[in-house]
């Protein structure tokens, strides 16, 4: 039977008619193609006439069979090559090592972005996502965040075991990400050298990663574990949440004479710093290591044993009963000695005659050693000061107070300080007084403050805070830091008053504090007086007393007006003090030089 037209052949069942070839989709080609021999086989048997057919028409079926089986297999074939699988592995066949460092380098760069040139999208889009997300966080804290703010989070350790857990976190992610975009990028088929230098590198692109996390999570944890040490809030302090509400915090700053060349403790440095927790003004009151006949509570075993003073009536001028004597006396007379509020007798008893004198209450103290100091100073890269026009020597006293040879000399004029030139900048006595000492101690802590700013502690915090743990003692809280880093970084003034003959004291002849015979009540009103200042005296038409102040007292007042007629001295600020001081002691001399 011959066709008819171009339909399908006369008999062919409905169920078996197709669509010509090319008007389906790719994926119906086998069907297809096993349509045409079908139909090719069927107009073979039309034209027989016959479905038994001879042997030559046995052989033509089995070659139609044969076409159909082969066009079968080749659309197969090809419906195979087309799949997403099969591309993956055409592509992985024609990586190269290079392309694969490169992919794992744009990784290390940039996480995500290695997945995303592999073609694996949806993989890299969470993953640069997520990194994007993280780096736009970063840059709101960097803009938004306070640097106080940000100091008082360093200072938490809450905040730094977080930092370190957070640190070590993303690091480790952001390792993973990289070995697992090499391991998707490497070629199959390498040599044992290609092998090695791949491996090589992207372990080494890996470390590039690890290694700033690593420090930045070892920083944190460490800085941790130091506060922790430090500031663990030792006996005698007063409670955190109690002074969080204070007005005014009381800090007892000591700078003891323990060094390699010293036997025993002595405090030849003794500040207490009233810290307006408002206005972060605080006030250094300055007590002189000479200072004779020194008070106790009354009613406490050292006032009764010297009724009159801190003194030896046998050689009243024996320089084992000064102020600076009172630590090591303690050691000598336990019995003498409070046993509280630390478990230090020495500062027990020092701290009781220093809040009694005074009229302040003692918040908490913090102890500094002389090589402790200089660690610090090294620690923070150095402190500038004027100097002035004359060298200050190095050493040159005995610890029996004979004068020899100095080892050299600090020169004069505005200097960066080392450590040791800042220790004896601070120490030193040899050619001046012990209130010249002084002086130099106090211009020397508005230097480091006005020039090392919290931002620069955080910069320098795991020297600052190894030399601080090996050579500070204190009993302040660690939750008290960041309020007290919250004032510092908010720029707070700094006044001083010393209890030295610079300070005017209408009743002594002379018109000077008498650091023999220290006045405790005039000291308590010079505290208060420095704290709470009364209000100003209506201005009078009345000739002007004659001034009772000293010339070096005048110098170190920051204004005429911080003086009365009654010779009472304001606290002054001390940067205008040390700039005065510098300034007049330029004037009264040329530049000595060295030696």
């Amino acid at each position: 039977m011959g066709r008819s037209g171009r339909g399908a052949p006369p008999g062919v069942p409905p169920q078996n008619r197709r669509a010509p070839v090319g008007a389906g989709s790719a994926s119906d080609a086998p069907t297809a193609l096993t349509d045409r021999a079908d139909r090719a086989d069927w107009g073979g048997r039309s034209r027989t006439g016959t479905g038994t057919g001879t042997g030559t028409e046995a052989r033509a079926t089995d070659r139609a069979t044969d076409r159909v089986a082969r066009r079968r297999a080749e659309a197969t074939a090809e419906t195979a090559a087309a799949s997403p699988a099969a591309k993956r592995r055409d592509r992985t066949a024609r990586r190269t090592l290079g392309a694969a460092l490169a992919t794992t380098a744009a990784s290390t760069l940039v996480p995500g972005s290695g997945h995303l040139l592999l073609r694996r999208t949806r993989t890299g889009a969470v993953i640069l996502g997520l990194f994007l997300l993280l780096v736009a966080a970063a840059l709101v804290v960097a803009f938004t965040l306070r640097r106080t703010t940000l100091v008082e989070s360093v200072l938490s350790t809450s905040v730094l075991a977080a930092a370190a857990l957070a640190a070590l976190a993303i690091g480790l992610a952001w390792v993973a990400v990289v070995a697992r975009t090499y391991a998707l990028a490497r070629p199959r088929n390498m040599g044992l050298g290609k092998k090695i230098l791949g491996t090589g590198t992207a372990a080494v692109l890996c470390m590039a990663v690890a290694v700033p996390f690593g420090y930045a999570a070892d920083l944190a944890n460490s800085s941790r574990s130091l506060l922790n040490e430090l500031f663990d809030g030792g006996p005698g302090g007063t409670d955190a949440t109690v002074a969080l509400g204070k007005d005014r915090l009381n800090v007892l700053l000591l700078g003891s004479d323990a060094g390699p060349d010293r036997t025993g403790t002595r405090t030849d440095t003794m500040m207490l710093a009233s810290i307006d927790t408002t206005t972060g003004r605080t006030t250094l009151f300055g007590l002189p290591r000479n200072i004779q006949r020194a008070e106790f509570t009354p009613g406490t075993p050292m006032a009764k044993e010297f009724p009159n003073g801190f003194h030896d009536p046998s050689d009243p001028l024996s320089g084992n009963y000064l102020l600076n004597a009172v630590y090591a006396y303690a050691h000598e007379h336990p019995a003498l000695a409070p046993k509280g509020p630390t478990d230090d007798i020495g500062l027990n008893l020092l701290q009781d005659s220093i809040s009694y004198m005074t009229g302040l209450p003692i918040d908490y103290y913090l102890e500094v050693n002389m090589a402790g100091f200089s660690s610090l100073v090294d620690a923070m890269g150095g402190v500038t000061v004027n100097v002035g026009p004359t060298p200050i020597p190095i050493n040159g006293v005995t610890a029996d107070g004979r004068h020899v040879k100095p080892d050299g000399y600090i020169q004069p004029g505005v200097q960066n300080l080392d450590g040791e030139e800042a220790l004896w900048f601070a120490r030193s006595r040899r050619d001046s007084t012990d209130y010249d000492r002084m002086s130099r101690q106090r211009c020397l802590i508005n230097s480091v403050l006005e020039q090392k700013s919290p931002a620069d502690l955080i910069a320098n915090f795991q020297s600052v805070a190894t030399a601080t743990k090996e050579n500070v003692d204190t009993n302040i809280p660690q939750q008290v830091l960041p309020a007290l880093a919250a004032l510092a970084g908010e720029g707070f003034s700094l006044q001083s008053i010393a209890f030295d003959p610079s300070l005017p004291d209408p009743s002594e002849p002379d018109g000077k504090f008498n650091t023999g015979r220290p006045d405790v009540e005039y000291m308590r009103r010079v505290v208060q007086e420095a704290l709470d200042p009364p209000a100003p005296a209506p201005t009078s038409a009345a000739a002007p007393s004659a001034p009772t102040t000293s010339p070096r007292a005048e110098s170190t007042a920051t204004s005429g007006s911080d003086e009365t007629a009654e010779g009472r001295a304001a606290p002054s600020d001390l940067a205008q003090s040390c700039a005065a001081t510098a300034a007049g002691a330029t004037d009264q001399g040329p530049d000595t030089g060295g030696n």
